[in-house]
């Protein structure tokens, strides 16, 4: 890319920006046909981050019903 590209894109096009992943396994998507190219089904793509944030959430509340199951 030479720099009066550069200098014109979107931040997004950088290469940094986020990919879209599958909400059933965080696995890359092919995006013409929605398939999870892990397991193979159709599944609804969404963004790396938000995947990593409802994985998070999923977490903390495992460790909360963990907890819970101890008192």
């Amino acid at each position: 890319m030479n720099y009066d590209d550069w200098k014109l894109s979107n931040p997004i096009d950088d290469g940094h920006g986020y990919n879209m992943v599958s909400n059933c396994c965080g696995a890359t998507m092919d995006e013409e046909i929605d398939v999870c190219l892990n397991c193979h089904e159709a599944c609804t793509p969404i963004e790396d981050y938000e995947y990593d944030a409802a994985r998070e959430e999923a977490y903390k509340e495992m460790q909360a019903d963990g907890e819970r199951d101890e008192c």
